[in-house]
């Protein structure tokens, strides 16, 4: 079924007579060898109906003896790259998966996507226990599963496919719920929806397919304007109605302020891992956050008042909710600069206090006294222009005999001589 020239394919597309131009071409251009898809087109107001009524199509070709490898949808708002259907079945193929949807932003501007975790407990099958975001899913790798997320992976309907197997096909269904609930909370009462793809989703994994998800083929879905699924973007970095957090594993997170990219936040995660890290500048805790959840213990030193930032204000209280919200209270210590540095030996320290020159050699000196023998240190903003003196330190040490271990964006990650002679 991998030979791409012997493949048969139904490719259906529910729609409410709006295609748009873009949904169009990807509806007859999805495989370069264009005689191995049956394109079908059903129209009517019944999402649902709509998708069941596709799905009977296939049943009864098979039941009549008619040949049918995969099956595949794509709705008459979403426009993905060409060939796209060739890309996605070789995806599906190589990752051994019975059913593969591709990431598809929601038409607003969160970000959000209609992808969800399934919520165990009393309102399953109603609430989701997360959305997830454009942010999230660039956190997952380009191909993911409900293994990636600890969680069953529920999948939105607009661009997928499906190996086709009859024993299965025959027991599932789509179908949308509703519900009317009194919400005690806010004292009103509201609507609420299960819809078609989560159902369907929920079937699936019930009869134990394997499900995945993808960003590997490119589309946009067609609303105010063109909603793309080639970046992580939105307002929102992950579903906020549900959510204190991201719900995927270790995700970047966005949400605190501070001036690191994920690329640096990755980096100092995976530098972390299973050591003692002193961090010499916190501000609101989002480098703290990015190392503590993979590190043995972090020491945050920072006068918490905002000093060297563009808005000198009062950060303790946002640093310690941060810490909190992460549950990593119990693996964060606060050091102030001028008190002593609690143990010694420590495997890490993070650069990331005041810029200017004195203050950079004073922190370098600082750390030195405490780091192990074996210890690195990491410097942020090297390399910036607008701060030189990062830069200057940086290399000052590797010419007094330093070895410049790896640069993340602007991470430099140094390990130092035994003795280094800078003035302070």
């Amino acid at each position: 079924m991998s030979d791409a020239t012997t493949r048969r394919i139904f490719l259906g597309m529910p729609g409410y007579g709006k295609q748009t131009s873009g949904a169009g071409r990807g509806f007859w251009r999805a495989c370069r060898n264009h005689d191995t898809v049956c394109n079908h087109y059903q129209p009517g107001s019944l999402l649902a109906c709509n998708f069941n009524q596709l799905w009977c199509q296939v049943l009864n070709m098979v039941n009549s003896g008619k040949r049918v490898d995969y099956f595949a949808m794509l709705h008459d708002d979403i426009s993905p790259e060409d060939f796209w259907l060739d890309k996605l079945i070789d995806e599906l193929e190589a990752n051994d998966l019975d059913v593969l949807g591709v990431v598809t932003p929601i038409k607003d501007f969160r970000g959000l996507t209609s992808m969800s975790l399934y919520k165990t407990g009393p309102d399953g099958g109603w609430l989701p226990e997360a959305r997830l975001s454009m942010h999230d899913v660039y956190e997952l790798p380009e191909t993911f599963t409900s293994k990636d997320l600890g969680k069953l992976l529920l999948l939105n309907t607009g661009c997928w496919v499906a190996k086709w197997n009859q024993e299965w096909c025959k027991e599932v269904h789509f179908a949308v719920m509703d519900r009317i609930v009194f919400n005690r909370s806010s004292n009103c009462y509201q609507a609420q929806c299960y819809p078609e793809d989560w159902m369907f989703s929920q079937q699936l994994h019930s009869l134990d397919l394997k499900v995945g998800a993808t960003r590997k083929v490119a589309l946009r879905h067609s609303g105010e304007v063109e909603f793309p699924n080639e970046l992580p973007w939105g307002r929102e970095p992950f579903d906020r109605e549900t959510c204190k957090f991201s719900p995927v594993p270790n995700a970047f997170p966005h949400e605190i302020p501070g001036w690191l990219f994920p690329e640096e936040g990755k980096a100092l995660a995976d530098l972390a891992r299973d050591k003692r890290v002193l961090e010499i500048g916190s501000y609101c805790g989002l480098s703290t956050v990015c190392m503590a959840r993979t590190a043995q213990h972090v020491t945050a030193v920072d006068y918490f008042d905002g000093r060297g930032t563009p808005n000198p204000v009062d950060t303790l209280e946002a640093f310690q909710a941060n810490v909190r919200r992460y549950g990593l209270d119990g693996k964060v210590t606060i050091c102030h600069p001028d008190a002593a540095i609690p143990l010694p030996n420590y495997q890490l320290a993070l650069i990331d206090g005041a810029h200017d020159r004195d203050a950079v050699r004073c922190d370098v000196y600082k750390a030195m006294t405490v780091l192990a023998d074996d210890g690195l240190l990491a410097f942020h903003d090297y390399g910036e222009r607008s701060h030189p003196a990062v830069t200057e330190a940086v290399d000052e040490i590797i010419s007094c005999g330093g070895e410049l271990i790896s640069t993340h964006k602007t991470l430099a990650v140094v390990r130092p001589p035994a003795a280094i002679p800078l003035e302070v």
